[in-house]
């Protein structure tokens, strides 16, 4: 199987930047999904590799063949680079049989006979599990129907990667749950490399062995799904993955020995984060001022090209969320180095009779197998995850500490990840 190189592509429409000079290696036979917000690039950058939209700069390789250069001028087209695209929409000819559909681009390459055809029809229809409707039309198959014989059609020419563009945005929920089962293990028995595009999270996390996460047309991280999810690079990445969603909270403080920091959290009450590995904060500073001076210095070299455009949609530290009971209309003013900020993934939080901090039960929405609580501290609102069978009554009173050491500490100024560890109050 090949493994898809792209090198400093970019893709933009004036100054506006779909896909920002992207970097990205693709291994054989990984499942890859392109996460990210409407309108981030994640299509485009699918698009691009498949050869249905032509990069304005950069390199592509799939395998051992360059198919996009833009220096040396190589475009390969699409229906020539040996891919399968799996739409939204399943683009299912109406007035064919189910046989038909699958075996229509079989017959439009006119190397295989009649016989060869039949058997990679019937082999396919075999593998998604719909043998059985072979004489029907689209018209008289259910969603999940009509999306396995769509997945059968791209199966059938054998390519050697497979694009996937929101396939299952059309189904309904129970029905979406049960086709990512059947792709993560459609993966595993054609061991072929799929990239796959979605913007729901939870399907990027259950399927794929590699999420690249991407935020106006920046790859923003491009790691296993259990990495994006424990240690995101920045605020961004923490906010974007996970559900419920994360806790953020504003913190002030500073650094009194190498592995802890004492801080001021919700926002008076003191706090001290202990980190899983010891990090030096003066240290890591300068790393972080050397990398802002790094990219800096990259973007003024770009400028003295004459082929280069400025970027239209600036990029920017990511305006996270804090929840409030009420919104007191308070602006946040320019950070500091001793300004940071929290991220507390719910299952974190946890809910005790005593010690920690006391909160009160603001809702509780149960769901047999957990509760999803919001839970008041002062005017802050923060939510907590109870598995098990639990009932809250509303405006109790509860206690909650932070356990393990998933709690992670950013800074305010480049929203960038310090570390993760623990936070004692």
């Amino acid at each position: 199987m090949p493994k898809i190189v792209l090198t400093d592509v970019t893709k933009r429409w004036g100054n506006f930047y779909a896909v920002d000079h992207l970097d990205l290696v693709i291994d054989d036979c990984s499942f890859v999904t392109l996460l990210g917000p409407s309108g981030c690039g994640k299509t485009t950058t699918l698009r691009m590799i498949a050869g249905l939209e032509t990069p304005t700069s950069g390199r592509i390789e799939i395998g051992d063949q360059v198919v996009f250069d833009s220096e040396k001028g190589i475009n390969i087209p699409a229906n020539k680079r040996h891919v399968g695209f799996l739409f939204q929409n399943y683009a299912l000819w109406p007035n064919m049989t189910v046989y038909q559909n699958i075996a229509f681009g079989l017959k439009n390459q006119k190397k295989y006979t009649k016989k060869e055809i039949d058997d990679i029809v019937h082999r396919v229809a075999k593998v998604v599990k719909i043998e059985m409707f072979m004489d029907r039309y689209p018209s008289e198959l259910s969603g999940g129907q009509q999306q396995r014989v769509a997945i059968a059609r791209t199966l059938a020419p054998e390519p050697s990667v497979i694009f996937m563009d929101e396939p299952l945005s059309n189904l309904d929920a129970k029905l979406r749950l049960e086709m990512r089962s059947e792709l993560q293990r459609l993966h595993l028995t054609t061991d072929k490399t799929f990239v796959y595009v979605t913007h729901d999270q939870m399907e990027a996390m259950t399927l794929a062995t590699k999420i690249c996460l991407i935020e106006n047309g920046v790859l923003q991280q491009y790691a296993a799904p259990l990495e994006v999810y424990g240690k995101p690079n920045n605020i961004f990445v923490a906010d974007f993955v996970g559900s419920p969603s994360i806790n953020f909270v504003d913190a002030v403080g500073e650094q009194l020995s190498p592995g802890n920091v004492s801080l001021s959290i919700l926002p008076d009450i003191p706090a001290t984060f202990r980190f899983k590995d010891q990090i030096d904060l003066a240290e890591w500073r300068k790393t972080e001022k050397q990398k802002a001076e790094d990219k800096e210095t990259r973007r003024l070299e770009l400028a003295k090209d004459s082929k280069n455009v400025e970027k239209g949609n600036k990029d920017s530290v990511f305006n996270y969320p804090i929840a409030k009971v009420d919104d007191d209309g308070a602006v946040r003013g320019d950070p500091t180095e001793k300004d940071f900020v929290l991220g507390i993934r719910p299952e974190v939080l946890e809910v005790c009779e005593e010690g920690g901090i006391e909160a009160e039960v603001y809702s509780a929405m149960p769901t047999g197998m957990e509760t999803t609580l919001r839970l008041r501290i002062g005017n802050f609102l923060l939510t907590s995850v109870v598995f098990g069978g639990v009932t809250f009554e509303l405006g109790s009173k509860v206690h909650v500490k932070f356990k393990g050491n998933g709690v992670m500490l950013f800074s305010r100024i480049s929203g960038e990840l310090i570390g993760t560890g623990s936070l004692e109050v």
